[in-house]
């Protein structure tokens, strides 16, 4: 590349993109004609595209998990098809493999379903990663799998819980429409199927779990969150709430909580945002009541105004 204009020995040299030529500013002279530029290739098709601060690589990066081994390509219909007169050869898809549109159809399906669930990205990507070592296992016979649905739906309940951000079996079910004892068995097909090398034993699902993300949906204030994990912890080792459900026994503590402290909600909200049903509600919180003066016996009495 010329560094000084042979005819005047100007360095002020610029080169005009659209011609592909180097041209001196002090003489206007032409030093250099069809130059190929070897920046890299944006999708911005415009005069002023250097200048933009968007500016973003042509197509999406290659995610391996699909299975693809090359990008997406459309090539010109073969001229051995038959067309009528007047008919213009439309483009068509190189075909892709029954497997890399299943993990793809899959993937978009568990985005989704993240999304509506409100968890972030971490989970989404291990929702996906786990979908496809599923994929790729020949005794799981995913490909044989007729309730897709029902798959999704146990594939997020163990990335929710491995990830921190649990979710109960009915909150899928009221997501998915399959059965919460469908997704339990599903679930355990999966555990069993030791996709992922585990330390130690599989996270249990505690009603901890639960407490902020409900207290916070119930727009309850700090203190009650903070009151009501201890209530949790001494209600389960007394055994007032056995053979109840982890999300049950939360909604149940943030009930008579949240009374305590003066920000009392009704039986059909808690039920709303928990997915518990208003009995299951109230039995929990009856058992509560039986030992309450044992269960706040170290709690202050806090009031919120």
């Amino acid at each position: 590349m010329e560094s000084h204009c042979f005819a005047c020995g100007s360095d002020d040299l610029v080169e005009d993109y659209a011609a592909g030529d180097l041209v001196c500013r002090g003489c206007g002279m032409v030093l250099i004609e069809h130059l190929i530029d070897d920046s890299p290739e944006w999708n911005n098709y415009m005069e002023d595209d250097r200048d933009r601060e968007d500016q973003n690589r042509v197509g999406s990066a290659l995610d391996e998990r699909t299975g693809a081994t090359s990008l997406e390509t459309y090539i010109a219909a073969p001229p051995t098809a038959k067309k009528s007169k007047g008919d213009i050869a439309k483009p068509f898809h190189l075909s892709q493999t029954a497997q890399v549109l299943r993990r793809k159809e899959g993937f978009t399906q568990l985005r989704d379903y993240c999304d509506t669930l409100q968890v972030n990205t971490t989970v989404a990507e291990y929702a996906i990663s786990l979908y496809a070592k599923l994929d790729g296992l020949e005794d799981f016979a995913l490909r044989r799998q007729s309730n897709k649905n029902r798959l999704y739906a146990a594939i997020l309940y163990i990335s929710c819980r491995d990830c921190g951000n649990t979710r109960s079996y009915k909150e899928l079910e009221n997501m998915t429409g399959v059965d919460k004892f469908k997704i339990g068995k599903m679930v355990t097909q999966i555990t069993q199927a030791n996709v992922f090398e585990q330390r130690g034993p599989t996270p249990r699902v505690k009603s901890e779990d639960f407490l902020a993300r409900f207290c916070s949906s119930l727009n309850l204030p700090t203190k009650t969150r903070i009151i009501a994990s201890p209530i949790v912890e001494k209600a389960t080792k007394m055994g007032l709430v056995e053979g109840k459900a982890p999300h049950a026994i939360a909604a149940g503590v943030i009930y008579i909580v949240a009374a305590f402290t003066n920000a009392k909600r009704s039986v059909e909200e808690v039920s709303q945002v928990t997915s518990v049903t208003a009995n299951v509600v109230k039995e929990v919180a009856k058992a509560l009541n039986k030992s309450k003066k044992d269960l706040f016996a170290d709690v202050p009495e806090i009031k919120v105004a």
